[in-house]
């Protein structure tokens, strides 16, 4: 049976979408790209994070929140979806996150597997997989993601996202090199 949880906890308090702001080449030289902040919204957002999923699991030994199936996570304008999810705190982490300010500094990693999709507005990023790494501030898209702001695009083999720094990498490998197809501004 599908269900509904309200997540109150700050598990999502990163921004998923500083992709197609500056994105760099594998060399770390910068690619003409765009300019788009959403960590300031989505760190400040006091709104409630609804996660739905067809089963939820919770393993306080092992320090792990898992929900499968069918996972569907909505924060205002932000919508996630993947096969798995996974959430794992810091080790010595006992009380419950929502206990106190710093819930989400109690966060080690949140793991998006399977079919993943970000949306917000006209931001689409898409991968196989998915890891945001709380203290690093890091997240890493695997499997090929693409990543779109209306008609621009990035691909790669991997990109990874230094959310504090608002700055992009995007590796190409396996053969197949970092695409990229970006729309200059129209001057009228």
């Amino acid at each position: 049976m599908r269900r509904t949880i309200p997540f109150y906890f700050c598990l999502f308090t990163f921004a998923f979408f500083p992709v197609c702001c500056h994105v760099y080449g594998a060399n770390g030289s910068k690619t003409p790209g765009q300019t788009a902040d959403f960590s300031e919204k989505l760190n400040n957002s006091q709104s409630p994070i609804h996660i739905t999923a067809d089963r939820m699991e919770a393993n306080q030994d092992q320090k792990t929140i898992v929900f499968e199936s069918h996972v569907l996570v909505v924060q205002d304008d932000v919508t996630i979806t993947s096969n798995r999810l996974k959430v794992t705190l810091l080790e010595g982490e006992t009380k419950a996150a929502s206990d106190d300010a710093a819930g989400a500094q109690r966060i080690d990693f949140i793991e998006f597997d399977g079919d993943v999709k970000f949306t917000q507005l006209d931001r689409l990023a898409t991968a196989k997989k998915a890891i945001y790494y709380q203290k690093e501030q890091k997240i890493v898209l695997h499997g090929r993601p693409v990543v779109t702001k209306g008609q621009d695009r990035v691909e790669g083999d991997l990109i990874t996202i230094y959310v504090k720094d608002g700055r992009s990498i995007v590796e190409g490998g396996s053969g197949a090199p970092v695409q990229a197809v970006l729309f200059p501004n129209k001057k009228e």
